[in-house]
């Protein structure tokens, strides 16, 4: 059975990246990877996962998810893909209205190759960065929990629970938190994990990349005709955001008030 939390030591070799949602936009991942001259000998990319659906390359995901230098957390659009092949019916409808068209496209081999490697894709990462600091990558959101405890209950699980995978999946409620604070409005919910030093989220797609306490939020619409985002694996590192035109790159996050 698969592993519903990976572990990663820290990277003594090379520097550590996680990339936002890509949804398929595979050209405006390499365009990046380009411009901060990613090395695949001694880099890692991380993903906060949704590889597929909505852009134009979605097949491309298989390519990625091969490479040993790339390692992705589940997303809820792979999850979608592995309801739709389990169980057809209302899950592939629900698949194919967001975006799973492109799976029509593949042949048996590719097909069964891209289902073996989303089922194995576990709901979290934890990754050293070393000086005893770590941060996490989920797609969605954090349950109301310690990072800590997130860790031991994914371990200690036969199987998934589905109520914590529709958190850490599907919700927004953080996120939509985040926004608010973007948007000046009153902060009513907190958003800080404790028990790590930061964390990245993808899911809700945001305007720009951004940091509110300890979290990081990646998602900036790439299917959407806005910008892929890359950043360091870090506390306080470098985010690149490049728009479809792979013109310009922007850089920076947009800090918001940390309110517990």
């Amino acid at each position: 059975m698969a592993d519903l939390i990976q572990s990663f030591a820290a990277n003594p070799a090379g520097r550590d990246y996680v990339v936002g949602d890509i949804h398929g936009c595979f050209y405006m991942l390499d365009a990046l990877l380009e411009r901060i001259a990613f090395d695949r000998e001694r880099d890692r990319l991380f993903s906060v996962g949704d590889l597929i659906d909505r852009g134009p390359d979605s097949e491309r995901a298989a390519e990625f998810l091969a490479a040993p230098w790339f390692h992705a957390v589940r997303g809820n659009h792979e999850q979608m893909m592995l309801d739709a092949e389990a169980e057809g019916g209302d899950a592939a409808w629900l698949w194919q209205m967001n975006g799973g068209d492109w799976f029509e496209g593949l042949g048996h081999a590719e097909r069964r190759f891209m289902i073996e490697r989303a089922a194995v894709l576990p709901y979290a990462i934890e990754v050293a960065l070393g000086e005893g600091r770590r941060a996490g990558i989920v797609h969605a959101q954090m349950p109301a929990m310690p990072w800590q405890r997130l860790c031991e209950q994914l371990r200690a699980m036969g199987e998934m629970d589905p109520a914590l995978a529709g958190t850490l999946l599907w919700e927004r409620d953080s996120a939509h938190e985040v926004e608010r604070r973007r948007a000046g409005a009153r902060a009513y919910l907190p958003v800080a994990v404790a028990g790590v030093d930061v964390v990245f989220f993808g899911h809700t797609p945001m305007r720009e990349p951004l940091a509110s306490a300890n979290t990081r939020w990646l998602d900036t619409g790439a299917f959407m005709g806005r910008t892929l985002s890359i950043a360091e694996l870090a506390v306080d590192g470098r985010v690149w955001s490049l728009g479809p035109k792979l013109k310009r790159v922007e850089e920076g996050w947009q800090w918001l008030a940390s309110v517990a």
